[in-house]
């Protein structure tokens, strides 16, 4: 809010005379002092106060500030502040921003002076996928003897808009072009038959197959360089996300960020569609919680990512059950070609393993279906933790019960020809892109 406040100087200086008025209880020859004291203290107020504001219009602000974020990811922001006023000025300036979007540094110092100007980065991250609405920025400027702070909202509102982590994407490529996505867990594969197109060429690895080297082109270069295939065959992938009540726990990250399930299962889904439309692979899209909330039909192409990006990138878990039938129905209405389903969920309870046992079993032969199940850390860790009090062993006790339950539910998916991915929301991008890549190399997609 614009306008100017006390600062704690002001609020120490007035203390001064109210303790000297204390004394005049033991001697009031003390009262024409206090009161000449008073004086000369209400009349340095006034005086910090008329003389010390200045016009907003003398300060200019414009920030550089980029439309689209990825979740988690810092981005770069250029607040550039130009002062107009006659004399040099101390202040603060911070950006206006909403609780889940975060500023490092939060607040900066400094010198207003209109023989410079300020150029100050900030380096932000949002916490929350969605619409973001940024107000300006606040400017607090000191009077000239830091009794009074003038504060004042300038520069122009923004919207941005924060997508999952899509630069997660472009590091993918460029570990991929490299050879070296072992660095992020994922597993090489080899292809076990069946006919394989060109991909590109690339430098010779030690664990290369002589049979794969391009002599002309290691002549051309003086080094070792191999020839890579892909699959001849293009898929269909349907990735289906559950956006209930379950998906709503928060995990923390590597990054020591806080994290829904449901965004550790966004974030793995479009690495995913990225890697498969790389493939040459269809991809396709279901979102659903107590029903369907985005849906993309399987399509191939570098737009398609675009489309799976925008349509998820304001999705939220809700406090609400999944009606699993629902999305499973829907999706055998719309996608009737043999496809991989790859289901996220998070599942803790009877009725919600019932329902997606059941579904699964149902897709079999019609359908291959990949359930991912995510887990939740910190109940694996109280497993793994030998109990040192008798609280500590409940704890345990019931966490191991939990994940012996998981386990069952995990061999009944199993042996009814469902797939199964079990993984740590920090593991899940290597161990989905893993997965799909032993499905290709194999020929079961």
């Amino acid at each position: 809010m614009n306008g100017i406040y006390p600062s704690r100087l002001l609020v120490l200086l007035l203390l001064g005379p109210c303790l000297l008025s204390a004394m005049l209880i033991f001697d009031d020859r003390l009262a024409a002092g206090i009161y000449l004291l008073d004086a000369v203290i209400v009349i340095l107020v006034l005086f910090d106060f008329f003389a010390g504001r200045i016009n907003p219009k003398n300060v200019h602000i414009e920030t550089r500030i980029p439309s689209t974020w990825s979740l988690g990811r810092s981005e770069d922001i250029l607040i550039r502040c130009e002062y107009h006023g006659q004399r040099p000025r101390l202040g603060r300036i911070r950006l206006d921003l909403p609780p889940h979007v975060y500023a490092k540094p939060d607040v900066v110092g400094v010198v207003l002076d209109e023989k410079h100007i300020l150029e100050i980065n900030l380096q932000v991250y949002a916490s929350q996928r969605g619409r973001v609405e940024l107000d300006g920025v606040f400017v607090e400027v000191r009077s000239i003897f830091g009794l009074w702070n003038s504060h004042y909202q300038l520069g122009k509102k923004q919207t941005v808009f924060v997508y999952p982590n899509i630069k997660q994407l472009s590091d993918y490529a460029l570990l991929a072009r490299t050879n070296r996505l072992a660095l992020i867990g994922v597993r090489k594969m080899r292809t076990i038959g069946g006919d394989t197109d060109f991909e590109r060429l690339r430098d010779y690895q030690s664990d290369d197959p002589i049979q794969r080297i391009d002599w002309k082109a290691s002549a051309r270069r003086d080094e070792l360089i191999v020839r890579d295939y892909q699959p001849n065959q293009s898929q269909s992938i349907m990735l289906m996300i559950d956006a209930g009540r379950m998906m709503v726990t928060k995990n923390e990250g590597s990054d020591k960020h806080q994290y829904t399930m449901l965004d550790h299962a966004i974030n793995a889904s479009l690495l995913l569609a990225y890697v498969a439309i790389k493939q040459g692979d269809r991809v396709g899209l279901i979102a659903y919680a107590d029903g369907i909330k985005r849906f993309v039909p399987c399509a191939g192409g570098e737009k398609q990512i675009h489309k799976l990006i925008h349509a998820v990138h304001d999705v939220h878990a809700e406090l609400v059950e999944s009606h699993h039938e629902e999305a499973f129905l829907y999706l055998q209405k719309m996608e009737r070609k043999r496809s991989l389903v790859v289901m996220f969920s998070h599942v803790l309870d009877d009725v919600n393993a019932m329902h997606i046992e059941q579904q699964c079993k149902n897709l079999v032969g019609r359908h291959l279906p990949l359930a991912v199940l995510l887990r939740d850390q910190s109940l694996h860790q109280h497993v793994e933790q030998a109990p040192t009090s008798s609280k500590k062993l409940w704890l345990t006790t019931a966490a191991a019960h939990i994940c012996n339950w998981r386990q069952d539910l995990i061999d009944r998916l199993s042996a009814h020809g469902s797939l199964v991915l079990d993984s740590d929301p920090d593991d899940l991008n290597a161990g989905v892109i893993s997965r799909y890549l032993e499905l290709k190399a194999k020929h079961l997609i």
